[in-house]
């Protein structure tokens, strides 16, 4: 009988311990079943995707979500596309205080004009990536906001077989002053400053070279190239080369002539690259190296203008159109640069100069001399911003200062130089900026005071650049004759939230 037990006893500890591997066999293969389920899964996706494509041995497509946007390439890489989207919608209060107006209704007395408003400030679509060959890269950026002959924002093609030498042709921005530069989606404050409103260079099209010299740290980065050169207006001598254009010559503002526009950019990043963003989007420990880098730019506008109060007699010369008067600026840009443990500067300095011409029949009529008429202007402005991420890529704060120095000319035998082609300005800004998901979701809160000390426009040599609430007042002519000045005061608070994807 004891043996009789003993048996039982030895077959039930072999049978529990027999049951452990079973069992562990068991859900062994319970997973290999469910991997190779999932496996037949991607293979039948792979193939859906295959089948809708017009040839069965065109190569797969594959759709990925990277950085939070749509992507497709094909599986050798000779094809791809990313779509992104990009939409602002702000909030405005608007407080306008004239000062030093010597009669009721002045010009320049704009006390009521406050507003708030709603608005889409920006919707935009880009499509970029390569076609055939990773070196064709391309771009497209389509802005619903601007819409009608504005909506082509950017329209280039790249060739980039190395890293040294781009060649592209298209349009896109002129390469010029950095913070007009740097993307709408990627200001620490809602809108760019007053100095990038009265000196960028807007879009341009041409032929442009660019490059990096130097694989891990970027030594020398550029950009040279022609574009069309098309002025902004005959009181704002600028290049603005947005709009679709004919191949049909025109003189003046918007014309196409034989004035092409040359423009060089460099950049150095000594210490490693500085992404082309106004913050440090970097991680608390990734910000701990300190990278800084410095920029300089030149551009040369030349263009027929027609404006009176600057040169009269302007044209048109026989049957051509072509005015007898033109404008020869060049713009200078030093800028810098500093990142360093969430704490982001940028300063830079920009320096105007334009001279006016006469041609054909105004050809040495010297109606420059004896205070009659400007024979030069000097602008220059100065812009530097410092922001620190309190959270690392969640929340920062930020300060703006710019400044306006706008040359004023005499005209008409006066005895001091009160006219102008735009006012003196001073900008003072406190930025706010709360980051969901980086640049892609991002509510921002800025306030800003801009003082202008406005100039005597005249019936048609003011420029007088949109500001905050509008088309900026003349000074009044009283004001004039008694030799003061007015100065309008903008005091702007803004709310914007963005999304990107």
């Amino acid at each position: 009988m004891v043996k009789l037990w003993s048996l039982a006893l030895a077959l039930m500890v072999g049978a529990g311990a027999w049951a452990t591997p079973v069992s562990a066999q068991t859900s062994e293969v319970d997973k290999l079943q469910a991997e190779l389920s999932k496996l037949r899964s991607e293979v039948d996706n792979l193939k859906s995707v295959q089948r809708q494509g017009a040839d069965d041995a065109a190569p797969a497509l594959a759709t990925k979500l990277n950085n939070s946007v749509f992507s497709w390439a094909t599986e050798d890489g000779k094809f791809s596309l990313t779509m992104t989207n990009r939409v602002q919608f702000r909030v405005t209060y608007n407080d306008e205080r004239g000062q030093h107006s010597e009669t009721l209704g002045n010009p320049a007395d704009t006390n009521g004009r406050d507003f708030w408003n709603f608005r889409v400030r920006r919707a935009k679509t880009t499509f970029e990536g390569n076609i055939f060959e990773k070196e064709w890269k391309y771009k497209l950026l389509l802005s619903w906001a601007n819409g009608g002959n504005n909506i082509v924002e950017e329209a280039y093609m790249t060739w980039s077989k190395y890293q040294e030498i781009n060649v592209s042709a298209g349009q896109t921005k002129v390469p010029f002053e950095y913070e007009f530069g740097v993307s709408s989606g990627k200001q620490q404050f809602i809108d760019r400053s007053v100095v990038s409103n009265t000196f960028n260079q807007g879009w341009g099209k041409g032929l442009w070279i660019s490059g990096v010299i130097g694989k891990d740290t970027p030594w020398v980065k550029y950009w040279v190239g022609v574009f069309n050169g098309v002025l902004r207006g005959n009181n704002d001598f600028r290049n603005q080369d947005l709009s679709i254009n004919a191949d049909t010559f025109s003189s003046g503002a918007g014309g196409i002539d034989a004035q092409l526009m040359p423009v060089l950019r460099v950049e150095t990043h000594p210490l490693g690259n500085v992404a082309d963003d106004e913050v440090d989007m970097r991680s608390r420990e990734d910000s701990k190296k300190i990278l800084f880098s410095v920029g300089v730019a030149l551009n040369w506008f030349l263009s027929d203008f027609n404006n009176s109060d600057v040169r009269p007699g302007a044209g048109p010369t026989g049957g051509s159109g072509r005015f007898n008067t033109s404008q020869d600026t060049v713009n200078l840009t030093i800028d810098g640069h500093f990142r360093f443990y969430g704490l982001s500067v940028n300063i830079e300095y920009i320096h105007r100069h334009t001279e006016f011409h006469n041609h054909g029949p105004l050809s040495g009529s010297g109606n420059a001399n004896n205070r009659a008429l400007p024979g030069d202007l000097t602008d220059s402005g100065l812009l530097f911003s410092v922001g620190f991420f309190i959270l690392p890529k969640q929340f920062d704060v930020g300060f703006r200062f710019g400044w306006v120095d706008s040359d004023e000319f005499w005209l008409g035998g006066a005895d001091d130089k009160r006219f102008a082609v735009a006012p003196d300005s001073t900008e003072i800004g406190l930025s706010v900026g709360y980051y969901i998901a980086g640049h892609n979701l991002k509510a921002q809160l800025d306030f800003s005071y801009i003082s202008y000390q406005l100039a005597f426009f005249g019936s048609a040599n003011g420029a007088a650049l949109n500001g905050p609430g509008g088309t900026l007042p003349s000074r009044s002519a009283n004001s004039v004759a008694n030799d003061n000045a007015d100065w309008l005061n903008v005091w702007q608070f803004r709310i914007q939230i963005q999304w990107i994807f």
